[in-house]
């Protein structure tokens, strides 16, 4: 006749590893639940998601490229990556062109992707919301004064110090087309009437958060006729 065996009891080691088990999988339970109260995503969607574009975030972003143009990315706006250039003491790494942004540009925008997210940021921040308020409709497109690069040494120095345009790390702002299709220049608008006066003064003072440099013409004579900025190593906002 066959007897059954019967099974010995559990060990004690085999008790401790049950009595782990179940804590763990209670406190991985406990804090799953806690983060769909308060709204926040599961771990694994959490690391896919892109860093927000945002202007605490545009220092981080001169060194973490790739951070950068996810960012742009996830908020909607298309960069392409341009060829490195070399020329002498100029060029640039890394750059990106801004294809599709809150607003059209008269010509391609490549910079360093800090300076495309920073532009991006003020468009949509700043102008947008700046010409609704003071010219009553929106800008149709940006008009740009003359390329983002540009090898060549800082205009009125002597000591051949090269402007941030020679690292394609600045950007010049010459007017913008209206809605209407109206134009408004910086050179005439800035003494213009007193909505023209208010949008191109609210638009210049908004760009001192997003941008080292700021210069228009209350600068100086050199730019008289545009907006320049940049995120070099001067803190200016003139």
């Amino acid at each position: 006749m066959r007897t059954l065996g019967i099974l010995p009891p559990p060990s004690k080691d085999e008790h401790e590893r049950a009595r782990i088990w179940a804590a763990s999988a209670l406190a991985a339970l406990a804090l799953l639940m806690l983060m769909l109260l308060i709204g926040a995503p599961p771990p694994e969607e959490a690391d896919l998601m892109p860093p927000p574009l945002r202007v605490e975030r545009l220092v981080s972003f001169r060194t973490d490229k790739s951070a950068c143009r996810a960012a742009l990315a996830g908020a909607g706006f298309v960069t392409e990556r341009v060829a490195d250039v070399t020329e002498g003491r100029c060029g640039y790494r890394d750059a990106v062109e801004l294809t599709q942004s809150t607003h059209p540009y008269s010509a391609p925008v490549a910079t360093t992707c800090a300076v495309a997210a920073a532009l991006a940021l003020w468009e949509r921040d700043v102008v947008a919301p700046a010409a609704a308020r003071h010219l009553g409709q929106e800008v149709a497109r940006i008009e740009l004064a003359g390329a983002s690069y540009q090898c060549r040494p800082i205009a009125g120095r002597g000591d051949g110090r090269l402007s941030e345009h020679a690292s394609a790390n600045a950007v010049d702002i010459g007017g913008f087309t209206l809605a209407d299709g109206s134009a408004l220049r910086v050179e005439q608008g800035w003494r213009g009437t007193a909505r023209e006066r208010a949008f191109l003064r609210a638009i210049r003072n908004g760009a001192c958060d997003h941008f080292t440099t700021v210069l228009s013409p209350d600068y100086n004579r050199a730019h008289r006729d545009h907006f320049h900025f940049d995120l070099g190593r001067e803190d200016i906002c003139r």
